[in-house]
C-alpha cells in the first residue's frame, strides 16, 4: 500500500510542461544583411497532460532580440503561441537576432519561456546567444 501511495504522490508532482533547447553548432551565428546577427535553435516542447495545449514561448534578457519560428505563420516577434497536442512533444526551429546596436561581443545569457497560460504552468530555459568576439 506504501509504494501505491508514493507512486501515486510521484505521478502528481511530476513535471506537465518542459522545455529543452539545443543550440546550432554549424554555424554557431550568422551575420545578416543589415549588421544584426542571428543564432539558430531546435526547440522541443513537452506536453505532459492528455488535452492539447497553447503554449506561449517567449524571449527575455536579450536586448534588441526578436524572434521567428519556422512552423509558425506569424511574422518575428518576442513571443509567439504554439499549438502543442495531447501528450507530445513538439519540435520547432527558432532563429533568434539581435539587431546590431544592441550586440555584444561573444556570448550572452538569455531565457526562453515556455508558459500555458490557462494553467499557468511554465518553464524556463537559459540559453547563450553567440556573437563574434571581434
Amino acid at each position: 500500500g506504501g509504494i501505491g501511495i508514493v507512486l501515486l504522490g510521484l505521478l502528481f508532482s511530476r513535471d506537465r510542461l518542459d522545455l529543452n533547447v539545443l543550440h546550432d553548432r554549424n554555424p554557431i551565428y550568422v551575420q545578416l544583411s543589415d549588421g544584426s546577427i542571428r543564432n539558430g535553435y531546435q526547440v522541443k516542447i513537452l506536453n505532459m497532460i492528455p488535452e492539447p495545449r497553447i503554449i506561449t514561448l517567449s524571449l527575455e534578457g536579450l536586448p534588441g532580440a526578436l524572434m521567428s519560428v519556422s512552423e509558425v505563420d506569424q511574422p518575428t516577434s518576442v513571443s509567439f503561441a504554439i499549438p502543442v497536442e495531447p501528450d507530445q512533444t513538439r519540435n520547432i526551429r527558432v532563429f533568434i537576432s539581435q539587431a546590431p546596436q544592441y550586440i555584444k561581443p561573444g556570448p550572452t545569457k538569455f531565457r526562453l519561456i515556455a508558459e500555458d497560460r490557462q494553467s499557468a504552468e511554465s518553464e524556463t530555459y537559459e540559453a547563450v546567444f553567440e556573437a563574434p568576439r571581434n
